[in-house]
């Protein structure tokens, strides 16, 4: 018995994992991506004759499926990352000093992070009684009605010194939303995560390759290696429907039929295409109401190299957020700085934002190398706002076209009346699998 022909119409992370998927277990597979290039918004770029990521991203032990992914395709993730101890060592902007700094030993879970909070210096010993009593009630209290990250922390009562230079800095990288907008729900999961899993969890990944290598390429790969089919610069149009299903595809002026159509664009596009269809109207207006923050990434080349403390550094009390050495990737004399979500920057002219943050940097960083050249990448669509109850505007998998589904970081999963992923790489990638499976396993899904 032939497998039903399927098409996915984008080629970003949540479409090749759904691909990769489909393909290991025999699928006829064709993948359309209209840029040049696979990825989506975890890409390569060029600039200065190397070799940089769209927006710089930091993976976690706990993120599971992507490692499970790359073991799919046979990587090497020794090779492709550099597994550091957790370090959340978090510098003032103004001052220079050490605002927090908190570092989990290699011990078994959940002795390494009693030993990790008993060695802060950044607390009292009665802050760090409170801190191990409450930050355990955080992690295994369910939330009964979603709140604001502020709210809930507040309520906590956590220290303050813990609370305003760690968690809130953490919550707004993780969820790209300011804590007092975001969703409590969806970041207990990624504290929950992270930290009542094994040691390992809490290991920071840093890339050592482009994102492209890391998972694209490897991915087209797999896919053209077991039968799929891979159409870059390939615009998918339109979609026609009759009697609840997708008969066929309009691909570059050009009509296609499948058994089924995955769509794994980002919101925005998908909310385009599926705009025309009657049927799918309910769908569409959910989908509207999805608010979108920025991830903004300033890429800075100086004339020497620029070790910091720790790999990767967190700032408060400044408009940096977080900066990481490229060293790692081969780019020693680069530093990344990451801002998430709406904030004063966005209002700033560049060449004022990249003396800005300069100045920063100088302050933190002692004798900080004269700066050649900068490059400032700005996705002004990066993630969708994770307020709270985001989850009920979130469309799910499944849709009212019997052979159409959806999947992206966007797309919500149930799964043990969990909260949804945020928008990370992982969430990506979770969704593309669950979305292949629908398929190969629909009765158990």
């Amino acid at each position: 018995m032939n497998k039903p022909k399927i098409a996915i119409v984008g080629g970003g992370w949540a479409g090749l994992a759904a691909a990769v998927e489909l393909c290991q277990h025999g699928h006829q597979v064709s993948l359309f991506e209209s840029a040049p290039q696979l990825g989506g918004r975890a890409r390569s770029v060029t600039w200065n004759n190397m070799t940089l990521d769209n927006g710089q991203h930091l993976m976690l032990g706990a993120y599971q499926q992507m490692l499970q992914c790359l073991t799919t395709l046979h990587a090497d993730t020794d090779k492709l990352f550099k597994r550091l101890p957790y370090r959340m060592l978090m510098l003032d902007a103004q001052t220079g000093q050490t605002a927090f700094d908190l570092q989990l030993p290699t011990y078994p879970a959940p002795l390494h992070l009693l030993f990790g909070i008993f060695n802060t210096p950044s607390l009292s010993f009665k802050e760090k009684i409170t801190l191990l009593i409450r930050f355990n009630q955080c992690l295994n209290s369910p939330i009964k009605d979603d709140l604001s990250v502020t709210d809930w922390l507040q309520s906590a009562n956590l220290p303050l010194t813990y609370t305003k230079n760690c968690l809130e800095p953490v919550c707004l990288a993780a969820l790209t939303t300011h804590p007092h907008q975001a969703s409590a729900k969806a970041f207990q999961r990624v504290l929950q995560q992270t930290f009542s899993g094994p040691a390992h969890f809490t290991d920071l990944l840093i890339p050592t390759a482009d994102l492209s290598q890391i998972y694209p390429n490897l991915a087209k790969q797999f896919i053209l290696k077991n039968g799929g089919d891979i159409q870059t610069r390939s615009k998918v149009q339109q979609l026609h429907i009759e009697n609840n299903r997708i008969q066929s595809i309009v691909v570059n002026d050009q009509t296609l039929t499948f058994d089924q159509v995955i769509l794994a664009t980002p919101a925005s596009i998908t909310h385009k295409l599926l705009d025309p269809i009657p049927l799918l109207q309910p769908l569409v207006k959910q989908i509207n109401q999805l608010k979108y923050e920025p991830v903004t990434t300033l890429y800075l080349q100086f004339k020497q190299a620029t070790p910091l403390p720790y790999p990767m550094l967190g700032i408060v009390n400044g408009l940096s957020e977080w900066v990481f050495e490229r060293s790692i990737s081969g780019n020693n004399d680069v530093l990344a700085v990451v801002i998430s979500a709406r904030g004063k920057h966005c209002q700033i002219p560049e060449a004022q934002l990249v003396e800005t943050i300069y100045t920063e940097l100088s302050t933190i960083i002692p004798n900080l190398s004269p700066l050649l050249t900068s490059k400032l990448i700005t996705d002004k669509r990066a993630t969708f706002q994770c307020h709270p109850n985001i989850d009920s505007l979130r469309p799910c998998t499944e849709t009212m076209v019997s052979n159409l589904k959806l999947c992206g970081d966007y797309v919500y999963i149930e799964e043990k009346k969990q909260a949804g992923l945020p928008s990370t790489l992982e969430g990506a990638l979770h969704s593309g699998v669950k979305c292949a499976q629908s398929i190969i396993r629909p009765t158990l899904i």
